[in-house]
């Protein structure tokens, strides 16, 4: 290594814990970022490092934003690796940024999705696959959503995808309806629920042939189904399941746009959502679609939003699950529903204040193995071979809301394997073990060493075991009635003790949809034209309780629906030619009284079904003057920000000194230097005048004016239309009244909303 060569090691303290990196350095320059250990989600982390990553390396800099969704992790990293590095008098240059003006993207498609979890990706791919050109919207830095944390256990009734991996067996989707409609004391909406039980057959073969993805029978088979039908990928992790979809849907023509919060709805004529308006850095992105699928998530980390229900039980979701989706929609009145319901499971433990991990699986295996629930009089409180829904109402029966999973050596072996593969880091639990005075409570050792660490009455927990032991030895648990196959004897002398906390990351209710079509509703139970919904965001399904693996089974089945029903409304409004376009025309003169001016008029009258068209005067804007570009007028602004949100532009053009008016020639002088709304702007030109030949000069100098380097409009080639003699063909009521010139006008433009859906102009864009 020579003088010039360092590489220099650092820890950050991310979310989850400690994480250590390695930064390389050759000549003061960064040549790589290494991360040697971390602790963090790896769905998440394993997204986000490598663009955190190519910044740095890229701007030579540590100075760079961090990751939207991930930012107290990568933030983390860019502030100590920037002092790690000046530390060892490393003096880096950043390479100079091209400083980037905010800047307005306009987009177009047949379906968008808001939301890049489980169900946004489902019902992307299942638009996508119906031959429809999807955008997915995300306003994470990274792919996932709430689905992220989860693993990727799912059920997959009636499907061929089960058969291979679990056999034949006796399940049924109206089984399985009839399982949650019990599980969850028929809280659930009948409705939603069959068309879960329905489509999660046909929504697990799609989206394992569309992704590739290869499910096996899931390694936990829970007793709240009454047949074994739980089906997960072989890493078992839902970042195989995110990962695998997103470059499917990528692969086949899909476009995600992450970092992008969607901020409001638009709406054509009809006050029917087309669309949506989101911000990125330095960037307002703004779409037109025929239909928007809503699968935002929940609102589990907005404490506002929360209700009772939740108080008290640590939170194991993202961060990022602020319920978005209510504030952008709240002028559209849409119905809700259970709003204070939440998933509530028992398995978890808190590493943070407020905040938890599952243990399912690990607990699971914990009880099947032996282990005991008790609490801190050292009494058991629960039967643990029960359903989920036992132990979570025993624990939260408790005063503290606590209980203690008390295992042998045995036992904890197979359990400290299923932590490290679901979220836990050999380092985390080990800290957990040493730091005795902290939470959350993991001991080891004899009995009364581990019922002194966790508080727990000593005495109570010897009558507690004495009294197990003895059914174990009978086969007869006298006390809960825990089933004979899971008494087994504790072995050895060392104990373990992992407490076991409430917790929720889901939220259960949610807003209202049609299950004929999963179009959202308002108030009224009206459909909300052009507007479906998926996933947690419209909740109901699994009442006020879901089996394990019921929440994956709702968002995959459910966007695999609603993608479907979006597609269809998509190719029925493409077929109607219901397409709303929207259009600036300027009157190209400032004279008061102008033919030009009734021509416009006669358009905005004649072609109103198929365009919304609206006039912009120029007679308010004062003559260009360079020396007020960097101050320009509001007029200026104003009429700028309409261009740009337009979907094109007429100019009705009068001919002065075979030109254009000066007044048109200095309004798109305002619109070249102090902004530039014209790129790549699909325009029409249109005329009249007096005499015969109708602007023919003007519309050839305006096509030369709009050509320019500043200006760089795109104007329809090779149509004209120029209305002669415009005071005898143009009535008082601003109607053509020559028939060739109507039917003309109609012909060409028909051919500019062609030319504005052009793939030439889309590739000019």
């Amino acid at each position: 290594m020579s003088d010039q060569e360092k590489h220099i090691q650092g820890e950050a303290t991310g979310h989850n814990g400690i994480i250590k990196y390695e930064v390389d350095v050759n000549d003061n320059k960064i040549e790589d970022l290494k991360i040697l250990k971390h602790s963090e989600t790896s769905g998440i982390f394993n997204q986000v490092i490598d663009k955190l990553k190519d910044n740095v390396i890229s701007q030579q800099s540590f100075d760079v934003d961090a990751v939207s969704g991930a930012t107290v992790m990568t933030q983390a990293i860019l502030d100590s690796a920037k002092e790690a590095v000046a530390a060892e008098d490393v003096a880096l240059t950043p390479v100079p940024q091209k400083e980037t003006a905010h800047q307005t993207t306009r987009l177009k498609a047949d379906v968008v999705i808001i939301g890049g979890g489980e169900a946004g990706l489902v019902a992307g791919s299942r638009a996508l696959a119906m031959g429809q050109k999807v955008i997915l919207v995300e306003k994470n830095g990274y792919m996932g959503g709430a689905t992220i944390l989860n693993g990727s256990n799912v059920v997959g009734t009636g499907s061929r995808t089960s058969t291979n991996a679990l056999g034949q067996n006796d399940d049924t989707p109206q089984r399985l309806a009839d399982d949650v409609a019990r599980e969850s004391k028929n809280t659930n909406l009948p409705d939603m629920t069959q068309l879960m039980a329905d489509n999660i057959g046909p929504a697990i073969d799609f989206i394992s042939e569309f992704a590739d993805l290869h499910y096996q029978k899931a390694q936990t088979q829970t007793p709240e189904h009454s047949v074994e039908r739980q089906i997960e990928l072989p890493s078992a992790s839902s970042y195989e399941f995110i990962d695998k979809v997103t470059k499917a849907f990528k692969n086949r023509g899909g476009k995600v746009l992450l970092g992008t919060r969607v901020e409001s709805l638009t709406f054509n004529r009809a006050g029917e959502v087309n669309g949506l308006v989101a911000e990125a850095q330095n960037e307002t992105v703004k779409i037109k679609a025929h239909s928007i699928v809503l699968a935002a998530g929940g609102f589990g980390a907005n404490q506002k939003m929360r209700g009772p229900e939740s108080e008290g039980i640590d939170y194991y979701g993202p961060m990022t699950a602020t319920g978005d989706a209510y504030l952008f929609n709240a002028d559209l009145n849409l119905k809700t529903h259970n709003l204070d319901w939440y998933k509530v499971y028992p398995h978890g433990v808190e590493t943070e204040p407020g905040i938890a991990k599952l243990t399912t699986y690990a607990s699971k295996q914990a009880t099947d193995m032996g282990a005991l629930y008790v609490n801190t009089k050292g009494k058991r409180i629960v039967n643990e071979s029960d359903v989920y829904t036992e132990f979570r109402d025993a624990i939260l029966a408790q005063p503290d809301k606590i209980a203690y999973m008390l295992m042998d050596e045995r036992t904890w072996k197979e359990v400290y394997k299923l932590l490290v593969l679901h979220d836990f880091t050999e380092k985390e639990i080990k800290q957990f073990f040493d730091e005795k005075d902290k939470k959350p409570v993991f001991a080891k050792g004899s009995l009364s060493e581990v019922a002194a660490q966790a508080g727990v009455d000593l005495d109570g927990l010897k009558e507690t075991l004495a009294s197990y032991k003895q059914a174990v030895a009978t086969g007869d648990d006298t006390e809960f009635g825990r089933d004979k196959k899971f008494l087994h004897d504790f072995e050895g002398d060392t104990y373990y003790i992992v407490e076991q906390r409430g917790r929720f990351a889901t939220t259960l209710g949610g807003f209202s949809v049609d299950t004929k079509t999963m179009q959202l509703v308002d108030r009224q139970d009206k459909d909300v034209a052009n507007y479906f919904a998926a996933g947690e965001v419209a909740g109901g399904a699994n009442g006020h309780d879901s089996m394990p693996s019921m929440m994956n089974s709702w968002g995959i089945s459910s966007g695999y629906f609603a993608g479907a029903k979006a597609a269809e409304n998509a190719d029925e409004l493409k077929q109607k030619g219901a397409d709303d376009v929207n259009l600036v025309a300027l009157v190209g003169t400032n004279a008061s009284k102008s033919y030009n001016r009734q021509l416009l008029y006669a358009m905005k009258d004649m072609f109103s079904a198929q365009a919304n068209i609206d006039i912009c005067e120029i007679k308010d804007l004062p003559m260009f003057n360079e020396d007020l570009v960097a101050d320009a007028p509001d007029c200026v602004n104003e009429l700028t920000e309409k261009i740009e949100d337009a979907d094109g532009v007429i100019i009705a053009v009068p001919e002065y000194d075979h030109a254009v008016p000066a007044a048109l020639k200095s309004a798109i002088e305002w619109l070249s230097c102090a902004t530039h709304p014209f790129k790549n702007k699909p325009v029409m030109i249109v005329g009249t005048s007096l005499g015969i030949q109708g602007t023919v000069r003007a519309q050839m100098n305006l096509r030369q004016i709009l050509d320019a380097p500043g200006v760089d409009a795109q104007v329809m080639p090779g149509n004209e239309f120029m209305l002669p003699q415009g005071g005898a063909n143009i009535n008082e009521n601003n109607q053509i009244t020559d028939a060739g010139s109507v039917s003309f006008l109609k012909l060409c433009f028909g051919r500019f909303l062609t030319f504005i859906n052009s793939e030439d102009l889309e590739l000019a864009k």
